[in-house]
C-alpha cells in the first residue's frame, strides 16, 4: 500500500470546506472547540488531531508553548434585566422522531431564569422571534450578550460610506437591537458565555439520561 492514498483520507472538498468554516465563523476557537461547534453546527465530525492538522498546514493555526494565562472572570450582573444571554443549540431534541431542531435559549445573566424555543434553524427570523417572545414575558432587557454567529454579528467589510460616517457593518439583529435600544455585546469565547453554554449542555445530559432509560441509542 506505499504511495496510496489512505482508505480513511477525507475528500479535498471537505478540507476546503472546514477550513472555510473555520475562517468564517470559527476563526477565534481552538482545534478541539472548532471541531465541537463543526459537528454541532454543521454535521462535521473530525478528530481534535486532523483538524489542527488541516489549520497548521494551511496557515490558520500555529503550535505554541502553553502558558498560563490570567483570565478575567466576568461579574455576574446584579438586577434582573441587566444582561440577557441568547444562543443557539443544535441538538437531536427529538430523540430521533423527527428533524434535528435548534433551541434558541435565553436565561437572565443576574437571575438565571431561563426561556426557550424550537426552530429549524439558526438565523435572524428565529433569533427576532425568540427575542420578542422572550420581551412578551419579561420586557426588554438592557444588553443582550451573544457568540459571533452571523446572525447576530456581521462579518462584511465596511462601505465608503461606513467610513465616512465612521460607522462598522451590521447584522439585522443588531439594526433591531439598535431600534429597540438594547446594547449588544459578543464574546470571544463560549466560556465569556458560560451561563447559556450550561444551560444547553444541562439539558443535552437529562435528555440523554431519558433515553437511556427508554432503551434508545445515543
Amino acid at each position: 500500500s506505499r504511495g496510496r492514498s489512505s482508505n480513511r483520507r477525507f475528500p479535498e472538498e471537505i478540507k476546503e470546506r472546514v477550513i472555510r468554516l473555520y475562517r468564517d465563523k470559527y476563526y477565534d476557537f481552538g482545534p478541539t472547540l472548532a471541531g465541537e461547534k463543526l459537528l454541532e453546527r454543521n454535521g462535521i465530525k473530525l478528530s481534535d488531531e486532523t483538524l489542527r492538522k488541516w489549520l497548521m498546514e494551511s496557515g490558520d493555526w500555529r503550535k505554541a508553548r502553553k502558558r498560563k494565562t490570567h483570565r478575567k472572570w466576568r461579574e455576574r450582573k446584579h438586577h434582573f434585566g441587566e444582561m440577557l444571554q441568547m444562543d443557539g443549540s443544535h441538538h437531536n431534541w427529538l430523540e430521533g422522531r423527527g428533524p434535528e431542531l435548534v433551541l434558541m435559549g435565553c436565561i437572565d445573566d443576574a437571575t438565571n431564569k431561563i426561556f426557550g424555543r424550537f426552530y429549524e434553524y439558526e438565523g435572524t427570523m428565529p433569533a427576532m422571534d425568540c427575542f420578542k417572545r422572550y420581551t412578551g414575558f419579561y420586557g426588554l432587557p438592557m444588553s443582550i450578550y451573544l457568540d459571533r454567529h452571523t446572525t447576530y454579528k456581521s462579518n462584511a467589510k465596511p462601505t465608503i460610506e461606513d467610513d465616512l460616517l465612521g460607522r462598522k457593518p451590521m447584522s439585522q439583529f443588531e439594526r433591531a437591537m439598535e431600534e429597540l435600544v438594547v446594547e449588544v455585546g459578543h464574546a470571544n469565547s463560549p466560556q465569556a458565555k458560560g451561563r447559556i453554554e450550561r444551560l444547553f449542555r444541562t439539558l443535552q445530559d437529562r435528555l440523554v439520561k431519558e433515553m437511556r432509560l427508554k432503551g434508545i441509542k445515543t
